[in-house]
């Protein structure tokens, strides 16, 4: 299962990486820059006068210091044929944005980049952040077969979700790190007898918060899920496995800002409001917020179809429908919607004189993702319901990598058919949309599978639960 899922998520994430426009993802540039720069073992970088504390100068090849998105970026009707990448050979000195953030990721991103190509390709780096991810999904997935979620994981990744994993970024690992966390956090309901199960909770949230420590948001809506299954009362071992991964990532994290001196603060978007225009200006963005954790991004690179978002909420009502019938946590959406709409403003009151209004609707996607997931509680529906949440959310996805396409090739107000277009994928794009339909539907067939077996896995596990008991 897992290497079947993994195969499944790296073909799609692969699709998307080929589909989208040179450095179309958020802040892909300085992300590629700092990987090549890791990759070499230049973790720190040094620093650049004319930019803002948190940018730092580094040594990568000239060929990625090429190709501004930023021609294309701020009109969704100009493709990415602006964005045109030198041939120039040797190295050239660089800031990039992410200087100061934790290397791991980029390390990992970098070193693999390195391994099967000369370092200097975009989509080669952008290979190896899909690989990585397909991973650690195609583990969860098959974590998730074990209680029968699997169609859930599928159905909670949010067209914006599915964009992020085709680029080169921190946002797609977090993706899916957290996913793996809710997904263990979930089947402590069908498993509760299993101490060790918490370490399988917080280790991959402790991973993600050393990648990104700025996802320390990500805990609260784990927090949510796995709160009800905590045994009581506490003990040292069980308090150890659920505290002790986070502080030791929260811990390592100071360290990083510390050795790096991280100086949280930006003139370019922090203001000078009051606390009461900055409350108000927060609360006013919580649709766009939300508009963006579904199906957009901060600036004009991507946009899903209304269809595709539309198919995202409804799956969202269908899971908060099941909790409030079949669960005992009537009120658990509520609270979760609370959570994800208010901390973003309590997050941006606190920083706004420093950085200012900052937060982006894909720092709220693992909100998204654990909304629906949560469903996977309880029993879950027919084989025949599942199937057709399964077959639109897939459909969605495929729309929107066409979108996509349509938006990179022709613009928005191209042609339907990609007719014309200004600039192409390195492969055909119809292939690219047939190819990753193809792989949509065996992720979706892996997924429904995996209530065949859930009756033996949760007869086994009651045996085991009375064996401890």
């Amino acid at each position: 299962m897992w290497l079947s899922a993994t195969t499944a998520f790296a073909i799609i994430g692969c699709t998307w990486a080929f589909s989208i426009g040179r450095y179309g993802g958020p802040d892909e540039p300085a992300h590629v820059l700092r990987a090549a720069a890791a990759a070499g073992g230049d973790f720190v970088g040094r620093p650049a006068p004319a930019f803002d504390p948190g940018f730092r100068q580094v040594t990568v090849p000239a060929a990625l210091a090429s190709g501004d998105p930023a021609c294309y970026r701020h009109d969704e009707t100009i493709t990415s044929a602006c964005a045109v990448a030198t041939q120039g050979t040797g190295t050239v000195e660089v800031a990039t944005s992410a200087g100061t953030a934790p290397p791991w990721y980029y390390a990992i991103v970098g070193v693999v980049t390195g391994l099967f190509s000369g370092g200097g390709s975009v989509l080669a780096y952008r290979m190896a952040a899909v690989l990585l991810c397909a991973l650690i999904l195609g583990h969860t997935l098959a974590r998730s077969h074990r209680y029968g979620g699997s169609a859930w994981l599928v159905a909670a990744l949010t067209p914006s979700a599915w964009f992020l994993l085709g680029v080169v970024g921190t946002s797609a690992i977090e993706i899916a790190l957290v996913a793996l966390a809710v997904v263990e956090a979930v089947g402590r309901f069908h498993r509760r007898s299993e101490t060790a199960s918490i370490a399988r909770v917080t280790l991959p949230l402790a991973i993600c918060l050393l990648v990104r420590p700025a996802a320390a948001i990500d805990v609260v809506v784990v927090g949510l899920i796995v709160a009800p299954t905590l045994p009581r009362p506490f003990t040292m071992r069980r308090l150890a496995l659920l505290v002790g991964p986070l502080a030791v990532a929260a811990i390592a994290s100071l360290a990083w800002s510390r050795w790096t001196r991280l100086v949280i603060s930006d003139r370019r978007t922090a203001d000078s409001d009051s606390l009461a225009s900055a409350l108000g200006r927060s609360l006013g963005d919580i649709p766009h917020t939300a508009h963006q954790a579904i199906g957009a991004l901060g600036w004009n690179e991507f946009y899903a179809p209304a269809a595709a978002q539309l198919v995202w909420v409804a799956t969202l009502a269908f899971a908060a429908y099941r909790v409030v019938v079949h669960s005992t946590e009537h009120w658990w959406h509520a609270r979760w919607a609370a959570a994800a709409l208010l901390l973003p403003t309590i997050i941006e009151l606190i920083v706004h004189r420093r950085i200012g209004a900052i937060w982006q609707g894909r720092y709220s996607i693992a909100f998204a993702i654990g909304g629906v997931l949560y469903a996977a509680r309880i029993t879950a529906p027919s084989g025949a319901v599942m199937r057709r949440v399964l077959i639109a959310a897939s459909c969605a996805e495929v729309a929107t990598l066409w979108h996509s396409l349509r938006r990179y090739m022709v613009g928005l107000d191209g042609s339907l058919t990609l007719q014309h277009p200004s600039w192409r994928p390195p492969l055909d794009p119809w292939l690219l949309l047939a190819v990753n339909g193809a792989a949509m539907a065996w992720l979706g067939a892996l997924a429904l599978n995996s209530g065949d077996d859930v009756a033996e896995h949760v007869d086994n596990d009651v045996g085991r639960a009375g064996v401890v008991v």
